[in-house]
């Protein structure tokens, strides 16, 4: 049995080409309402809400103000480490294909994305200090959506906001001089790494996710609801 695929998004973008009919976000409505809130923000209160610089800020304000007018299909526009670990744009067509059909993106300001759904370019995270934004917001929204088993590669502050008995999380540790817990930059590497094993494989069924060994990588406890992999550094 196939379960669908979660991810986290990235602040990072980048437009890769793609040959297919992009698709709206199911959540758009929702989306635009949380965008026309930010719009009206000042420069300074974004750089209060979104504890960044001036330079940052700035940004942010133009994306907003521009926000729709622009947009490119997420999979294909997102590019943080984990994403470039994905290679989307080395994957063969088929590969591709599978992604396009089983990957979805928990977001803060979309809800949930499919690969194929159109985004503009936005800056916003559950982090963010906004009156108007909390994990209630696509609450009910990802609970009606996410209804079965489904592999969670998220970051915790997503996946937080999913029903946790839905979810067959997928940990990375790594061993470093002894010391055994998930780093930040290693951990986002392997998930994108996840993410493309499963696309060449072209199968997201649990014997196939046990089988992960990329980068010397192994599997170090299989639980109900969890599969931890553990990297050893010498």
């Amino acid at each position: 049995m196939f379960m669908k695929i979660l991810i986290s998004p990235s602040k990072q973008k980048q437009k890769i080409p793609y040959n297919f009919e992009p698709t709206i976000p199911i959540y758009q409505e929702k989306a635009d309402y949380l965008a026309n809130k930010i719009k009206k923000l000042s420069i300074k209160k974004i750089i209060t809400a979104f504890k960044c610089n001036e330079n940052i800020a700035k940004q942010v304000f133009e994306d907003y103000q521009k926000f729709n007018l622009e947009s490119y299909p997420a999979l294909f526009f997102y590019s943080g480490l984990q994403y470039k670990n994905i290679g989307i744009e080395t994957l063969e067509e088929n590969q591709v294909k599978f992604l396009l059909d089983n990957l979805y993106i928990i977001d803060a300001l979309y809800g949930i994305l499919k690969s194929t759904d159109l985004i503009s370019n936005y800056r916003l995270d559950y982090h963010t200090k906004l009156s108007f934004l909390n994990y209630n917001y696509y609450k009910k929204d990802l609970d009606t959506q996410i209804n079965e088993r489904v592999i969670n590669l998220c970051s915790k502050e997503y996946s937080k906001n999913l029903n946790q008995e839905n979810l067959l999380t997928i940990s990375f540790l790594q061993n470093v001089k002894g010391q055994i817990k998930s780093y930040s930059t290693h951990t986002k590497i392997a998930r994108g790494q996840f993410v493309r094993y499963l696309a060449i494989e072209r199968d997201s069924s649990i014997d196939v996710l046990k089988e992960f060994s990329w980068n010397n990588y192994y599997l170090k406890e299989s639980l109900p609801n969890e599969l931890i992999f553990q990297k050893d550094f010498l």
